[in-house]
């Protein structure tokens, strides 16, 4: 593994690789038609970042930069990958694209303590439809003036 925690713009082509499929479809649990949808259709809305170990996409985040905080909508890391700062590496170019630093997310239980060691102010949340069955937190970082 790399030292290099190089962040990139994945290319329209690159979304498509089976590599970045499977991290959407960590970061999602989406499968078939809807895991089609996120890939065809939701990330060409998005700015889309990865980070890579040689050949191999092994982070990626998508957000929407035009949104005021910014707002991640997928981050995945993979499994053989986590506990190496990638997250927080995608995160802070994620904070450093947004127009004044700020960054919004929804997560579960599952990842929540990472938004908190990142510094997001958590507070829970309705259900979300997409998983209506998980407790939802709303995670905010303010920008980096204030």
């Amino acid at each position: 593994m790399g030292e290099e925690r190089s962040v990139r713009v994945l290319s329209k082509g690159a979304l498509k690789r089976e590599d970045v499929k499977d991290l959407i479809r960590l970061a999602t649990d989406a499968d078939g038609e809807r895991l089609r949808r996120i890939m065809l259709d939701e990330l060409r809305h998005l700015s889309v970042l990865g980070i890579t170990d040689e050949d191999r996409v092994v982070g990626f985040v998508a957000f929407d930069v035009d949104r005021d905080p910014a707002v991640i909508e997928y981050i995945a890391v993979a499994p053989d990958h986590q506990g190496h700062g990638h997250g927080k590496t995608l995160v802070h170019a994620t904070r450093s694209a947004a127009r004044d630093g700020a960054v919004y997310a929804e997560t579960d239980d599952d990842a929540v303590d990472f938004y908190r060691r990142l510094g997001f102010a958590v507070v829970p949340r309705d259900p979300d439809p997409r998983w209506p069955d998980r407790q939802r937190y709303a995670c905010l970082l303010g920008s980096a003036s204030g």
